[in-house]
């Protein structure tokens, strides 16, 4: 099992954040590993719905003023509200698979879930690196590269055991609908050391990342399928009726983003 697997059967969504934001593609020796790079210049509150993934973020002003952070992976929706006394900020990101960051970082990601502002403890050395990397470029069309040679020359061996990124592929191949008992008895592993290695390793029980997965794919489904149609939903991902989907997603969503819901039930 390898990432580049796990890259060509998952890509993540988030919200639609409108004409100022703008994904930028990773090159081919990174794509495994890097879902995108992102740059956000929205003078405005940004929705953030969980998209199974962590990012380095560069915040930047009009005045020069910059600041890092390292985001781990999120299990519910916020709105991230824009600094109204820092005009002109732009938000550049780095968006990681939630496989990937085991791959670059220091230590294990258990502590990491719904954190912001551990990046010299996950990543030292980094910040300092990448803002100078920033600093040193004139467009951001030139940093990309330079940002994605920085990103290789900092990777290390993937530490993830073979068979823990079997289990993530399962729970993407069966979209979330599974019990992790029972996948870990499929892959003959001790099912509390399956545990500890995906809080690790991906920064969430296999429980949780189960349940985000799951509401990844149903998002996914509602962005891109235009014959989206809830009934096929509740049999697709194992939920007994119609309530049952909408409270499960209602966990994860912001509730006023639900009315395909309603349009779709007519069908």
């Amino acid at each position: 099992m390898s990432a580049e697997t796990l890259a060509e059967a998952y890509f993540p969504l988030t919200a639609n954040q409108g004409a100022g934001y703008r994904e930028i593609e990773a090159c081919p020796a990174l794509k495994p590993w890097i879902r995108c790079f992102w740059v956000y210049t929205d003078q405005c509150d940004q929705i953030v719905i969980p998209d199974t993934c962590m990012d380095i973020i560069l915040c930047v002003d009009e005045t020069g003023k910059s600041e890092i952070f390292f985001c781990g992976i999120n299990d519910f929706t916020f709105t991230s509200v824009n600094d109204s006394a820092r005009p002109g900020v732009r938000l550049i990101g780095i968006r990681f698979y939630f496989w990937a960051v085991a791959s670059f970082c220091t230590g294990s990601l258990k502590a990491v879930r719904n954190t912001k502002d551990q990046m010299d403890f996950y990543f030292p050395g980094w910040a300092e690196g990448l803002k100078q990397v920033f600093d040193e470029t004139e467009s951001l069309e030139a940093l990309w590269p330079k940002w994605e040679a920085f990103l290789l020359a900092h990777q290390h061996a993937d530490p993830i055991p073979p068979l823990i990124m079997r289990a993530a592929e399962l729970i993407i191949q069966r979209r979330g609908v599974l019990a992790i008992a029972d996948l870990a008895a499929e892959l003959g592993l001790e099912k509390r050391w399956m545990e500890r290695k995906f809080l690790d390793f991906y920064g969430v029980s296999g429980k949780r990342l189960s349940l985000l997965i799951r509401y990844q794919l149903i998002w996914q489904a509602c962005l891109q399928d235009h014959d989206f149609n809830v009934q096929d939903t509740v049999a697709d991902y194992g939920f007994y009726d119609q309530a049952h989907l909408l409270n499960f997603f209602k966990k994860y969503h912001n509730s006023q983003r639900l009315s395909f819901f309603s349009k779709t039930a007519k069908r």
